[in-house]
């Protein structure tokens, strides 16, 4: 059963706890609640956060607002990230099982998932301050943060659940895929549509 959104003060630590293991404070199970809870605030924050991303996207554009608020983009936009929650899940599940780790599936995708929010809202915030001060000055920082997280991201599957360095960056480039595939998809869609 889908569990109720988190709070403000589970929000708040699971960005401190990511933000920790980020910065090798700890590792994934002294700093996530590694269960089934856990599991769902992970995936309401990805929601969210790409909720978020998505309104500002969508309704940010400025060439044809009218048209994209007419044709729906906001609610592809949000089952498209349902779907990629989902699918993403789904898979490092699968493949778990099927390499005999199935025990570390929340300790990988608990702090998967934080922490690719993380990056989403240090991003957003770059984009933000960017309309402000001149976009150049975030250009270093925003790859800064990229090359963290996705290090970040490796460490997850190389130190917290024992795969090889490939497995660790075959995970990272999972997720990629699937984030890529499905916004493709959703574009052809909205072509066609």
């Amino acid at each position: 059963m889908i569990k109720f959104p988190p709070n403000p003060f589970v929000i708040k630590d699971g960005f401190f706890s990511a933000f920790q293991f980020m910065s090798k404070k700890g590792n994934s199970s002294q700093l996530f609640n590694l269960n089934l809870n856990g599991f769902w605030d992970s995936c309401w924050i990805v929601f969210f956060v790409n909720a978020v991303v998505s309104t500002l996207a969508s309704y940010g554009i400025k060439a044809n607002i009218d048209g994209d608020i007419q044709s729906g983009i906001l609610p592809r936009l949000l089952l498209i990230t349902i779907i990629d929650i989902c699918l993403f899940s789904i898979l490092v599940n699968t493949i778990f099982e099927k390499i005999g780790k199935s025990d570390k599936f929340f300790r990988f995708i608990i702090p998967f998932n934080w922490i690719q929010s993380f990056q989403a809202i240090l991003m957003l915030s770059f984009a933000v301050l960017g309309l402000i001060l001149p976009p150049s000055i975030f250009v270093f920082f925003g790859i800064m943060v990229v090359i963290w997280v996705t290090f970040s991201l490796w460490r997850i599957g190389k130190e917290e659940v024992g795969l090889t360095g490939w497995g660790a960056t075959g995970m990272i480039f999972l997720s990629v895929i699937i984030e890529a595939s499905l916004g493709m998809f959703s574009r052809s869609l909205s072509m066609t549509i």
